[in-house]
This record gives C-alpha cells, structure tokens and sequence, in this order.
C-alpha cells in the first residue's frame, strides 16, 4: 500500500529558488489567512500575490509589444 505523503510530482515547488513549499497559517492585525511558504528563500506564495504577478507580467509585456 502507497503511503499519501508527499511525493516529487505532487509537493508544490518554490518559484523563485525551486525549493520545497509548505502550508501555513499566517496571522496579520486583524486578518488570518493560508499561503505557501518556501523552507529555503522565504517566499510567500497566495492567491492575491499569484494574482497580482500574473497581471503584472502582462503589464510588462503589453509594454514591450509582446
């Protein structure tokens, strides 16, 4: 019987150093919420800031005439 622990095709990868990500609860003044954080450079991965990179990349390639 396969064990569900993570495995090298489903665990989530860092974007930015290709690092293993992790779960986690984060908790700001008055707000709680759940991102992706890399165990090895710190990025902070969610859907706002997934959100806000995608629009930014189109910005810039909009910009450049892509």
């Amino acid at each position: 019987m396969k064990s569900k622990g993570s495995t090298k095709e489903n665990r989530m990868k860092c974007p930015r150093c290709d690092g293993a990500m992790v779960f986690e609860r984060f908790q700001a003044t008055m707000e709680v919420f759940y991102a992706w954080r890399c165990v090895n450079c710190g990025e902070i991965m969610d859907p706002v800031v997934a959100k806000n990179r995608e629009l930014d990349r189109a910005q810039k390639k909009k910009a450049v005439g892509e």
